[in-house]
């Protein structure tokens, strides 16, 4: 199993999925039994994790064949707890440069649109290797 299988595979287990409505992709995670903390609500790592996910698609769709971007600073208010339907993380480019893409992400519950976090996320733009060099 590759790294990419293995990261795909927790990210099935826990429960994240990739909606697209309206031809707007989405990033997702139901409230469910196994993801959600003592109060009931969706344990706070994994809508960091969400956000991150959501924002790091957003900043590569912006990058060219060949490079790639990795996270290096994630800022997360939580507004309200998510007990029930589903965490939708909403995103929007803020910055996109040679070296550094940043992303606004509102993460709101479905059905109802009520906003429970909102965060931004700081990308470095880099190149894999044997794939790109890293923006000069």
């Amino acid at each position: 199993m590759t790294a990419l299988e293995a990261i795909g595979d927790l990210m099935n287990r826990i429960g994240f999925r990739r909606t697209t409505e309206d031809g707007t992709e989405y990033w997702e995670l139901p409230a469910a039994a196994h993801n959600v903390n003592l109060s009931g609500g969706i344990q706070g790592g994994l809508l960091a994790t969400l956000v991150d996910v959501a924002a790091g698609s957003a900043a590569l769709a912006t990058r060219p064949s060949g490079t790639g971007v990795v996270t290096s600073d994630l800022n997360i208010r939580y507004l309200r707890a998510v007990t029930e339907g589903t965490a939708r993380a909403y995103t929007r480019i803020v910055h996109s440069g040679r070296r550094s893409t940043v992303v606004e992400v509102e993460v709101r519950v479905v059905p109802g649109d009520t906003l429970a976090v909102i965060a931004t996320a700081n990308f470095a733009n880099v190149g894999f290797p044997g794939i790109g060099a890293p923006p000069a």
